[in-house]
């Protein structure tokens, strides 16, 4: 973490090192909460507190799960004794939280940032901290709900582009798109409609899918049901879940991938019902997609459309849009050209590797977290796509299909994380986040 320490205009604030124990933990808890709240990692929260605690002259013990986190806070061990362990007569400081929501605010996570940051350059007090992570909790958030729905359908319509489908498939995708996200903002305000969402989203594109065919006999219905529901894929989930238990967070990790499973599921679902009902599952329901491209321009206006509308999604700040147009197009391209040559999961690693290296980069020369440039580069390549069709060919009953899908899901989600990772020791972030 970097911190600005020659900034004499701005007064000393006494340290906090002259807080108790039970202070900093409260401090603590709320950076972690809030981090976890926004879509933070599991292991790099638990660095993020474990840092700010040393900075504090205290040693830390987090264990974050994406629904909760506990916190244990103990004074530095001797490092004079030979066991390293704390005398008997040290109180020990418990924190524990619940988290029910959780998502992807990358303005928010920059803000908690500079907080945090700012405590340990002594630029602010934990009393300070508190407030203004109350602040930044409260506040609405920086994309309004209008241009988050604008977002969805923009993202639907390139996701058609780049699966080969046609002009109409990417209006009836657009189409798809915007009415998940318009049911997303009815069954939010009810906690048990809103767990409905992703098996609505699969049914809504399958309904959709099914009444296009009927009126376009041209139209691909297997790129409606993976174009439509897009923004549903629980890709990123799947990827941060094999992060996780490759970085030895092992219960974290596990969550998140039986998340994501249970994601897939319950958009599957949705498909299988109106296919159930109308014998659409015996056609070719989401086998790989042939069929040539619409054309460059076509792509080029896809991959802009895309990463302003992740990038929109994900709450990123307008002053950064261009970092995600620069990471998204990094990415694709990196893909499209590794493809040529080589296999699926190996062009993931060399797209992973090129869109991290560069968004640790910029969070080098931008002192921002590398999250902010990284996430709106890395939804090109994650795969959830392979997740839906590995799961459509069970649904058919095709064993070997499914499996192989399977296969190329998890191959192509390791190649990722090791990218990331790769990407980590050749040009590693200032900053832990």
């Amino acid at each position: 973490m970097a911190a600005d320490d020659d900034d004499e205009s701005v007064p000393p604030v006494r340290s906090v090192r002259t807080r108790s124990r039970e202070q900093l933990a409260d401090y603590l808890l709320d950076i972690g909460a809030t981090l976890a709240s926004y879509g933070c990692p599991s292991y790099r929260l638990e660095d993020v507190i474990r840092a700010v605690a040393e900075a504090e002259g205290y040693h830390a013990e987090p264990f974050a799960l994406p629904t909760g986190l506990f916190l244990r806070v103990v004074p530095k061990r001797d490092p004079g004794s030979s066991t390293g362990a704390l005398p008997e007569t040290v109180p020990e400081v418990h924190r524990m939280t619940r988290l029910s929501e959780w998502g992807t605010d990358l303005e928010r996570l920059t803000l908690v940032d500079e907080i945090f940051n700012d405590v340990v350059a002594r630029r602010a007090t934990i009393e300070q901290a508190r407030l203004r992570i109350r602040a930044v909790t409260s506040r609405p958030p920086y994309w309004s709900p209008g241009l988050v729905w604008a977002a969805s359908t923009g993202a639907s319509a390139a996701a058609a582009v780049f699966f080969g489908g046609g002009v109409v498939d990417i209006a009836v995708s657009a189409v798809v798109g915007a009415a998940i996200a318009g049911v997303r903002v009815l069954v939010d305000r009810d906690r048990k409609k809103k767990l409905l969402h992703d098996f609505l989203g699969g049914l809504l594109a399958a309904v959709c899918a099914w009444l296009a065919t009927r009126t376009w006999p041209e139209v691909r219905p297997e790129v409606i049901v993976l174009a439509g529901p897009i923004a549903l894929f629980p890709g990123m989930t799947f990827t941060t879940g094999l992060a996780e238990v490759a970085e030895k967070n092992l219960v974290a990790g596990t969550a998140r991938l039986v998340e994501s499973l249970v994601t897939l599921l319950l958009i599957l679902f949705g498909f299988a019902l109106v296919a159930a009902f109308d014998r659409m599952g015996g056609g070719p329901v989401v086998p790989p997609i042939a069929g040539p491209p619409l054309g460059v321009a076509w792509q080029a206006g896809a991959l802009a459309t895309s990463a302003i509308s992740f990038a929109v999604l994900f709450q990123v700040p307008r002053r950064f849009l261009w970092a995600a147009l620069l990471t998204g197009s990094t990415g694709y391209l990196v893909t499209a050209l590794a493809l040529r040559h080589l296999p699926d999961h190996v062009a993931a690693f060399c797209a992973a590797l090129s869109v991290c290296v560069l968004a640790n980069g910029l969070a080098r020369v931008t002192n921002r977290p590398a999250q902010l440039f990284q996430l709106p580069g890395m939804m090109l390549l994650v795969p959830g796509s392979f997740g839906f069709t590995s799961l459509g060919a069970f649904l058919r009953k095709e064993a070997l299909a499914g499996a192989e899908k399977a296969f190329t899901m998890t191959l192509v989600g390791a190649a990722l994380v090791i990218g990331v990772l790769v990407a980590n020791v050749i040009l590693p972030p200032r900053k832990l986040l």
